[in-house]
């Protein structure tokens, strides 16, 4: 089973080199990123993640189990510099939901 830190170290990199080709690996095929500004699916999150639009870093796993994660990371754009808190679910060894809380500083 992945960790969510693997996850989120994988996503960090995505951001980063523009590249969400290793991410894909870890969500299940109806995973959902849910936020106050987007709800979309795996496709949708992978193409995001493509843009590197975001930078993550900071990041501190919280709580996991077999079911579900809890971590918090800075997640910094262009625009402003923020806070998350997300929490993942977990099915079958996979990923499927990020629930993310982004608070900007």
């Amino acid at each position: 089973m992945v960790s969510v830190s693997e996850v989120v170290k994988t996503w960090q990199e995505g951001f980063a080199n523009k590249d969400s080709s290793k991410l894909g690996e870890f969500f299940t095929d109806d995973f959902r990123f849910v936020s106050n500004v987007r709800d979309i699916g795996k496709q949708e999150t992978l193409d995001w993640t493509a843009t590197g639009e975001m930078a993550i870093d900071n990041i501190e796993v919280i709580y996991e189990n077999d079911e579900v994660a809890v971590v918090q990371h800075s997640a910094n754009n262009s625009n402003n510099n923020g806070i998350v808190i997300a929490v993942y679910t977990k099915r079958d060894g996979k990923f499927s939901q990020a629930r993310v809380i982004r608070a900007v500083v």
